[in-house]
């Protein structure tokens, strides 16, 4: 904690509640959240080779923030950050229709229109926290050509809570140039009640996606993918997974270039990353490594949300994501997965440094297992800073994680019916 966080009377804990004050986008005094949200959907076959589906998406609080937890999961609306006050009134009690599309099938390609929730490397639908982000527009998948399948899709609108903008600020002059260690996710992924134009930037020219993914080479899985984000960004993401036996290897690279007219001079980010692991008596371990240049301007975490990516150091983890792939850091993770007596086991460590030197490191652990049809879900986070208590550089930008150490503890009960 900061002396400036001291001097306001800031308190950390597991069920504090205060003000909310923010550091990044992080709170203290407000430093847990809770919730209780719930999906109801549909699907049904309209025609012979059409078909529809819809989600109603609820949250509320329960009045709980009275006395266990001081802060909310979810934003209210497009702008608001939830610590505007003590307890932002406007995300109490939330809800949105988070799907409503149409599909139609003819050969082996099928074309779905309308609000969805959609999966590719840079746009995508996170789904570890208890609401969900979806999208507006178009998706065709075509499987004519063997062992491959092509992506086509036009994104109009998302409602995400925040687009990668956000976490990644543009540099516009040398001062800034390099190495954002960047703030951890806010524990929110959706607006509840507003669905904006896609892009980042607040552009509102929507999204252009297009991706091919072959399987012809046995155990291996090769994708490239391009997406423009009209007049914002140009990007491209190749990847390939193998795995033979109990050894499997994956490797990733990614390019990302602006095209803000109003900053005409921000230069190319660009990332790759490596990933081995070996299955050892039903037990994964796994290394990973990535790698962002240092002069980019932008990073690679899911366009929607500037929260998640998946880049093989951060997919998974709670905090370390847009972090990972912020321009000038480089991340080194290492992890194991299983499963004992029907419980899913995780643990990962993550150490993240850019070329000022400065780090991050982390160690994330978590369980899921059901009971009937009750699944139930721990996640854990310790995040360690290296940097200086309180000190912001000039070359680093905001937020970060200024100076402090977060522990963080995440719950989740879900019920299938």
């Amino acid at each position: 904690m900061t002396a400036a966080d001291k001097t306001a009377g800031a308190k950390t804990g597991m069920f504090e509640q205060g003000t909310g004050t923010v550091v990044g986008v992080s709170p203290y005094n407000a430093a847990s959240a809770g919730g209780i949200s719930g999906r109801f959907g549909v699907t049904a076959d309209l025609l012979k080779s059409v078909s529809a589906g819809a989600e109603l998406q609820v949250y509320t609080t329960l009045g709980l923030e009275s006395n266990v937890f001081g802060d909310n999961m979810v934003n209210a609306r497009s702008g608001t950050t939830g610590f505007t006050n003590e307890f932002d009134e406007r995300a109490k009690d939330a809800s949105n229709v988070s799907q409503m599309w149409l599909a139609t099938t003819v050969g082996k390609t099928t074309v779905k229109a309308g609000r969805m929730e959609l999966d590719t490397p840079l746009v995508f639908t996170e789904k570890w926290n208890i609401a969900y982000n979806t999208f507006e527009g178009i998706v065709a998948i075509n499987n004519d050509l063997p062992d491959t399948t092509l992506v086509t899709a036009w994104v109009g609108k998302d409602n995400g809570h925040g687009s990668a903008a956000t976490h990644v600020t543009p540099r516009t002059n040398t001062t800034h140039e390099g190495g954002f260690l960047l703030a951890g996710s806010p524990g929110r992924t959706v607006d509840m009640n507003s669905f904006n134009s896609f892009g980042a930037y607040d552009q509102a020219n929507g999204a252009y996606a297009a991706g091919a993914i072959n399987k012809s080479i046995p155990n291996t899985t090769v994708q490239a993918w391009y997406f423009n984000v009209v007049q914002a960004a140009e990007a491209m993401w190749l990847q390939a997974d193998a795995k033979v036996d109990m050894v499997s290897v994956g490797v990733q690279y990614a390019n990302m270039d602006p095209k803000l007219a109003s900053l005409p001079t921000l230069k190319d980010s660009t990332i790759w990353a490596a990933k081995a692991g070996i299955d050892v008596s039903g037990v994964n371990f796994y290394a990973a490594y990535s790698s962002a240049n240092k002069d980019g301007a932008l990073g690679f975490s899911n366009i929607s949300t500037g929260d998640k990516t998946k880049i093989y150091t951060g997919d998974g983890a709670i905090y370390f994501d847009g972090v990972v792939t912020a321009p000038g850091v480089d991340t080194y993770k290492i992890g194991a997965s299983g499963a004992v007596a029907g419980i899913k086991l995780a643990a990962a460590y993550v150490n993240c440094e850019d070329m000022h030197n400065k780090t991050v490191d982390g160690f994330t652990a978590s369980a899921t297992t059901s009971v009937g049809q009750l699944g139930l879900t721990a996640m854990y986070e310790q995040v360690n800073n290296g940097a200086a208590d309180g000190v912001s550089p000039a070359n680093i930008g905001s937020p970060f994680y200024n100076g402090r150490d977060i522990d963080t503890l995440r719950l989740i009960a879900s019920l299938k019916f």
